[in-house]
């Protein structure tokens, strides 16, 4: 038996092929009791991963290869436990917020503060041990090798072996093999999985010299130099490690070990404060006080009913607390004449009505609750809010001081490849010519890539080098690496308006890091990945058509546009 502990997916940007889908898929093929996800320095495909191991029989597992120090030494790391994720989620957080966007460095004072409940295998080539002993100091590998050990135990630390057929594997894996006897470590064999099948190594290839800015030649160095890092069946690695069964045998025991969930849900926000009253208590004395004033001071019979009724549901789904938070947030806005108003289905809440979250009186219209929430749906509540554009950032801002940074962030999105980013990307490694490049990049888009070949490969007869011109093979597999690339995300970007916020903080539930733009921070999941665990995303949203009322109300009101009633909230 044999389980993958060492695993990329392309979330590991520019350095995976495969979705954590089509790796989960691959392990149910070859009947793996488990596979570890261990991108780098994120969890970007937890969430991903987990629901794609739902019914395959494949145990999901939850890691990361961690970039330590200064000189960019690679550990795996993974979760056995709850705690353990936590601590991976604080490791990668000090690791981001503490370098430049979309780099990582963990010291080692971060892994002695972040270690609880994880395991540690000594990393691929790329780790510190195995650096000193390619450079062939056995000394310096022993030193870091008992270091780690003394950090998370002997039951907790191994010495990570591959057998990928690279230069220099078989000295490699003796040289570790010696230390882990002279330490009394035991070993662990993992095969660093950077696609699903044998075939992605060629757009592996073309992503690590898009990393490199470089054509394929160019970056010979960086690359692997073969197919080997694909999601190999337990027969393949028995093969490659007939001298060691005990190396495979570990990857499965470490497996039982690792118990992780990553659900969480509504209850997981702060808590609003409401002095000594419930927060359902709360919420049922605003709605009534507002019901009273839009209705009168006697409600009719129906209004009462549905109040009754939508405020039953909000106490048996655990949302009081919830839509006390989004009415801060309106109440600020509106407090600071910032025009804002909800939309899409929170306009059939009547409680939403009376909040003064919409404008919309759902008994007027006869709006059904249900289509927004309903206790036969298990699915949290989706309150988007827009706020005029240009005063939006002063909401944004009262949230970080309202929750404080460590419970609140935005939610992040992936920027993936499309046609021109593709075309670019790929012929640039299978290095075409500059302006044959900028030709197709221009025209991809008006006319597809099949149609922008044929057009072009006729009237460009340009050739890379003097004696190498560009023949019919070559731009068949640029077609090809251009479809196995599309959708592949290629960095991170910031949700347009997503909030998350939680009450533990959130760098011990969801990796954070920084935004393009000063003074964000993002969390490492986007809208699908946060829905997927059940975590409750507030939509602040900037429109500027509500600037260009409030400015038209300013110019009506015959102050030169400089204020208006943006306390009322609708347009």
């Amino acid at each position: 038996m044999y389980a993958e502990l060492h695993c990329h997916s392309w979330f590991s940007l520019l350095d995976g092929v495969s979705s954590p889908e089509a790796l989960m898929a691959r392990a149910a093929e070859l009947a793996l009791p488990a596979l570890a996800l261990t991108d780098h320095d994120a969890l970007y495909g937890a969430a991903a991963f987990w629901r794609a191991a739902q019914g395959t029989g494949v145990k999901p597992l939850f890691g990361v290869e961690l970039t330590m120090g200064g000189a960019s030494h690679h550990l795996t790391l993974l979760a056995e436990t709850d705690a353990g994720y936590a601590s991976l989620c604080q490791l990668i957080s000090a690791a981001r917020l503490g370098s430049s966007k979309g780099q990582a460095q963990a010291s080692w004072d971060d892994l002695t503060r972040h270690h609880r409940g994880l395991i540690a295998l000594s990393g691929c080539r790329q780790g510190l041990i195995a650096q000193h002993l390619l450079a062939g100091d056995e000394a310096q590998a022993l030193r870091a090798a008992q270091e780690l050990q003394a950090l998370f135990g002997r039951e907790r630390f191994f010495i990570e072996v591959q057998q990928q057929l690279r230069p220099g594997d078989q000295r490699l894996m003796q040289g570790l093999l010696r230390l882990a006897s002279r330490c009394e470590a035991p070993v662990v064999a993992t095969n660093n999985v950077h696609y699903a099948q044998e075939a992605g190594y060629r757009l592996h290839d073309v992503l690590l010299a898009s990393r490199c800015h470089a054509t394929l030649e160019a970056s010979y160095a960086q690359r692997r130099g073969n197919s080997e890092a694909h999601l190999k069946s337990a027969a393949e690695m028995a093969r490659l490690f007939a001298d060691r069964p005990d190396a495979l045998r570990q990857t499965v025991e470490i497996a039982q070990r690792c118990q992780v969930s990553l659900r969480h849900g509504v209850q997981d926000l702060p808590c609003f404060p409401t002095g000594v009253a419930s927060h359902q208590a709360y919420l049922v004395e605003l709605c009534q006080t507002a019901l009273q004033r839009r209705h009168g001071s006697e409600p009719g019979e129906r209004a009462r009913r549905l109040l009754a009724h939508e405020l039953a549901v909000i106490e048996q789904l655990g949302l009081a607390n919830y839509f006390l938070i989004v009415w801060d947030i309106v109440r600020f806005a509106r407090g600071q004449g910032i025009r804002c108003q909800g939309r899409g289905s929170a306009a059939n809440s009547l409680v939403a009505y009376l909040l003064g979250i919409t404008p919309i009186d759902p008994l007027v219209h006869d709006l059904v609750f249900e289509r927004f929430l309903s206790p036969e749906r298990a699915t949290t509540p989706d309150i988007d809010i827009d706020f005029q554009a240009d005063r939006r950032e002063e909401v944004i801002q009262y949230i970080y001081g309202r929750y404080g940074r460590q419970h609140a962030a935005m939610a992040c999105t992936f920027v993936t490849y499309r046609q021109r980013s593709a075309v670019r990307d790929v012929a640039k490694a299978l290095d075409f010519p500059p302006d044959l490049i900028d030709a197709l990049a221009e025209a991809v888009d008006r006319r597809g890539l099949e149609e922008s070949w044929r057009e072009l490969s006729s009237s460009f007869s340009l050739q890379r080098t003097a004696d190498a011109p560009i023949d019919r093979r070559t731009w068949q597999l640029l077609l090809q690496l251009c479809q196995e690339i599309q959708h592949l995300p290629r960095h991170l970007g910031i949700h347009n308006g997503g909030f998350v916020l939680s009450r533990q903080p959130l760098a011990e539930i969801v990796p954070l890091e920084p935004a393009a733009m000063p003074g964000r921070t993002v969390v490492q999941w986007d809208k699908e990945a946060l829905e997927e665990v059940g975590l409750v995303k507030i939509d602040v949203l900037g429109l500027r058509m509500l600037g260009a009322v409030e400015e038209a109300m300013g110019w009506a009101e015959g102050d030169g546009g400089d204020g208006g009633t943006g306390g009322t909230g609708g347009t």
